[in-house]
């Protein structure tokens, strides 16, 4: 194709409307909004450098567009939701005719392999809240990160949220909390979530304080104290890492997302039923919940390696 005649000057705009497009029809959050954005910008760097119209590529361009993404090491789940952005952004361009055919109609997703998740042991959640509770007893008045990384643990472990969930919380929702939280999770969906005793003990210190700080009703839990931004997911990820490594335990095992698995694999440890953890995790399909299953047999399959009489013997 001749490098002149290429113009991709609109595709901006025309990523704006398709976007606008899908927050009316669909009521996306603001965060699958900037992550669609994302996606389609980083698609749109590729076309640049590779001289290609986004008006006229092939099936052929999309999948080197997906080799690309290979060669760059992108995970394949990555992959598959750029490539289901992708399809979704065409299947728009051609029902507004800005183009007569859409490339990316017959392109399928990548094959990947489920892997299990990273979960931590009932000792080491516990570990890392007595951790964080000694840091800010420790140190109550200097200590907020602390207090905030105690409450982060609290509320992640006692009800499986979500950490963009977590943060999207206003202290009108829990001013007079008893122990039940209604919340709108991924797909807008609403759910009610479980918070236990020690969970509502530390929510209520960090309202106290962020009171006395002059926050209100319509300020977000977890909120700079010096202005109305919500605290990232990369402050609370790394607050995280941080007490893991002062804890001794192998930071690539402690994330916001592990927090929430570990949740879902002790229940199941304990007693109780998919169904269950299926509604408190917000699933809205039971074969997302069925995981956990996988990983609990792989524990007990450990266990009869490593304990069973019989295998002892055998080793020696």
């Amino acid at each position: 194709m001749n490098k002149a005649v290429i113009n991709n000057s609109d595709i901006k705009i025309k990523i704006s409307n398709f976007l606008s497009a899908k927050f009316l029809e669909k009521g996306f959050s603001k965060n699958t909004i900037d992550a669609y954005n994302k996606d389609l910008l980083i698609f749109e760097k590729w076309l640049s450098k590779s001289y290609l119209d986004y008006k006229a590529v092939s099936k052929k361009d999309i999948n080197n567009y997906i080799g690309h993404l290979k060669m760059k090491k992108i995970l394949g789940s990555s992959t598959n939701r750029k490539l289901s952005v992708l399809k979704s952004f065409y299947q728009y361009s051609n029902e507004e005719k800005i183009i007569n055919k859409n490339p990316s109609k017959t392109i399928l997703a990548q094959k990947i392999e489920k892997g299990l998740p990273r979960i931590l042991s009932e000792k080491e959640i516990i570990h890392l809240i007595d951790l964080a509770k000694k840091n800010y007893n420790t140190n109550p008045k200097d200590g907020l990160a602390s207090l905030r990384t105690w409450l982060v643990l609290e509320i992640l472990y006692s009800t499986g949220l979500r950490i963009s969930e977590l943060l999207n919380i206003k202290v009108s929702q829990v001013a007079n909390i008893t122990d039940k939280l209604y919340i709108r999770g991924k797909g807008d969906k609403q759910r009610v979530v479980i918070f236990n005793k020690n969970s509502l003990t530390v929510l209520n210190i960090w309202l106290n304080i962020m009171m006395q700080n002059n926050k209100d009703k319509n300020s977000f839990v977890f909120e700079n104290f010096n202005n109305m931004k919500k605290i990232t997911r990369q402050k609370i990820y790394n607050d995280l890492k941080s007490l893991a490594l002062k804890a001794k335990i192998d930071i690539e095992k402690v994330s916001p997302h592990s927090i929430r698995h570990s949740f879902a694999t002790h229940m199941l440890n304990r007693g109780a039923d998919l169904r269950t953890i299926q509604k408190l995790l917000g699933h809205s399909d039971i074969s997302t919940t069925e995981i956990y299953t996988n990983v609990r047999q792989n524990r007990l399959k450990g266990l009869i390696d490593n304990i069973h009489p019989l295998n002892n013997i055998l080793k020696n």
